[in-house]
């Protein structure tokens, strides 16, 4: 391989992973992707003809990201990844109250316990050594603002979200002698399958006490559609991260500074009026 810059990217056979991996792929980097269909690994083979390795494993099977990382070790030939993207994630919403055990498991296994899985199992590729001076990889967080505010409707997916946040927290002051950087990318609405998703898949609630919320909850995501922004932004994003050293957390959202206003200063309890006017009159 004639590129010295190596990075990890879970989840991207669609929007912002696969927006990532193009990117990336322009500007001088070797890619490892990861998808969970053979149709996805076929697609996007063709798609990226060079500098690019499509990885086909599940993030929650433990023993296919076993085998994925012998395949990258071998192409590696001794070289460091210099970033791991956790990008890979689903957001099942739906009320507290009434949401299957099963679907709030598999929403904390696939945006937490498979995040953890992965990285712990490709650590071996990003350890450099602060003694040494040898620099390693960089962990990024796909994670979300929904990791550092709530919405009702929508708790499964913060809760995986905040404990996401923890994770990379904790994961940055444990590996520091490592000289490994953990950074937390908390993007908002942004252009990507997530929506066609979510949005009118809550027909399982109709019939309940929280049917007609649901509605309403529909109708704030359709706005928040209309107002999401590409996925190059967050392309953009990650390329400045690998390539310098930045800060530890970013929010991205067509109203940045508004938003993190609202959710660092706004009282708790005026944040529980406007989400009881929006819903519930």
């Amino acid at each position: 391989m004639s590129v010295s810059k190596y990075v990890l990217i879970t989840g991207v056979s669609s929007g912002i992973g696969n927006d990532i991996t193009g990117y990336l792929i322009d500007n001088g980097f070797y890619v490892f992707g990861s998808v969970r269909k053979d149709s996805d690994m076929h697609r996007l083979t063709q798609q990226y003809q060079e500098n690019f390795t499509c990885l086909k494993f599940d993030v929650t099977n433990t023993e296919e990201i076993k085998t994925a990382f012998k395949s990258v070790h071998q192409q590696l030939k001794g070289s460091l990844l210099c970033g791991l993207i956790n990008n890979a994630g689903l957001a099942i919403g739906g009320p507290m109250e009434l949401m299957d055990d099963t679907k709030f498991r598999r929403q904390m296994e696939v945006n937490l316990f498979a995040v953890r899985n992965v990285t712990n199992i490709f650590l071996p590729l990003l350890r450099g050594s602060k003694l040494q001076k040898i620099r390693g990889g960089k962990i990024i967080m796909m994670s979300s603002l929904s990791g550092i505010f709530n919405t009702p409707f929508n708790g499964a997916y913060c809760i995986s979200k905040h404990a996401m946040e923890s994770l990379g927290e904790t994961y940055r002051r444990e590996l520091m002698q490592y000289n490994i950087d953990v950074v937390s990318v908390r993007p908002g609405p942004i252009q990507s399958k997530i929506w066609e998703k979510n949005i009118n898949q809550y027909d399982e609630f109709s019939g309940t006490e929280y049917g007609q919320l649901m509605g309403k909850a529909n109708k704030i995501m359709e706005k928040a559609e209309k107002d999401a922004l590409p996925a190059r932004e967050i392309s953009k994003l990650i390329y400045k991260i690998l390539t310098r050293r930045t800060k530890l957390s970013f929010v991205v959202h067509k109203n940045r500074m508004l938003t993190i206003l609202f959710i660092k200063y706004m009282p708790a309890r005026w944040v529980d009026r406007i989400f009881y006017k929006q819903l519930f009159k």
